[in-house]
């Protein structure tokens, strides 16, 4: 199945796990390839899941509760090779935290920062 680029962020590698929490089933430790101010790419099986929201829990190499990024996203597409993730809502400190990762991680900051929005492009939960 061919998607069109809807990218409207760029997307930086990414060498973290992920949990993805869905009203009927729950997928641990699944691998994040990619990360973006939107949304990020995990590799595995979410056929079932499409369109279908989830709780987002993001470990930075290894899983502890510290170094966890939480956020409510839903699945937008998904292939043989894994599944598109949107970020639908996420508190302000865990939105920060996305905001550090990405310009620490990326190979040219400079273009994270050019992108960073003045508005969110999701809802941010508990102000």
């Amino acid at each position: 199945m061919k998607h069109d680029n809807r990218r409207k962020f760029h997307r930086i590698d990414f060498d973290g796990k992920v949990s993805l929490n869905f009203t009927d089933d729950s997928f641990e430790c699944c691998q994040v390839k990619n990360l973006s101010l939107t949304g990020m790419f995990v590799q595995g099986k979410f056929r079932e899941q499409e369109e279908e929201d989830c709780n987002i829990r993001i470990f930075h190499k290894e899983k502890s509760a510290n170094n966890c990024l939480r956020a409510s996203g839903k699945v937008v597409w998904s292939n043989d090779e894994g599944a598109g993730l949107q970020f639908t809502a996420m508190t302000f400190e865990n939105y920060m935290l996305l905001l550090t990762t990405l310009i620490n991680k990326a190979d040219r900051p400079a273009i994270i920062l050019r992108e960073f929005p003045k508005n969110s492009p999701f809802e941010i939960t508990g102000l």
